[in-house]
């Protein structure tokens, strides 16, 4: 008969000191990325409310060119069921035009007469402001209806906060202009900049 050989098995795994190594680092990783992934959120945030105003700012004068007729936007506060007078955005807006003779320029959106063409709902985490409540009007060849030019802009706010965002260095604001003609310039705010228009 052969010896029976007894050696005792060895036990892999990792030991209490790797185990607590591993989790320190992992600790330091995470608290370093989390601000920098918590940002780049909040700048989205911005970015996507800047980017779908300016999609429905370019929709409505479109569409006022293609139609042959006024095309109107405003804010709204009820999604898409009425126009507000205010001039926060965040809340939503609507875009709507008019039977052929129906109105004329800058009038609110009526259910019985006017058409909604787009209506969207609250953005969470921005701010987005304009000088004016009046109603955004584009004529026949897009321009604007009067003429005179705005500006919206959006920046990122903590919270449910009503308060107008801020720009700053992590999150810039986003800035609109709108030119008599009806075309629209994009521009980043730089963290001095307000964002309030004035």
């Amino acid at each position: 008969m052969s010896a029976v050989d007894v050696r005792p098995l060895r036990q892999s795994g990792f030991s209490l000191v790797e185990l607590m190594v591993v989790i320190v680092v992992a600790a330091i990783l995470v608290a370093i990325a989390v601000p920098g992934f918590r940002d780049l959120i909040h700048r989205n945030q911005v970015s996507s409310a800047s980017n779908e105003l300016l999609a429905s700012l370019a929709y409505a004068r479109g569409e006022a060119i293609t139609r042959g007729q006024l095309v109107s936007m405003c804010p709204s506060t009820d999604n898409g069921a009425s126009c507000a007078d205010v001039t926060t955005y965040e809340s939503g807006w609507m875009v709507y035009t008019y039977p052929a003779g129906a109105a004329s320029a800058n009038q609110t959106f009526d259910s019985g007469k006017s058409i909604l063409l787009r209506a969207t709902t609250a953005r969470t985490g921005v701010s987005v402001r304009t000088k004016e409540s009046a109603v955004i009007t584009f004529g026949q060849q897009g321009q604007l209806n009067p003429s005179t030019p705005l500006t919206f802009l959006t920046c990122y706010r903590s919270g449910d906060s009503t308060d107008v965002g801020e720009s700053t260095t992590k999150v810039p604001g986003a800035e609109l202009d709108v030119n008599g003609s009806g075309g629209v310039t994009a521009k980043t705010l730089t963290n001095a900049e307000s964002c309030t228009p004035s």
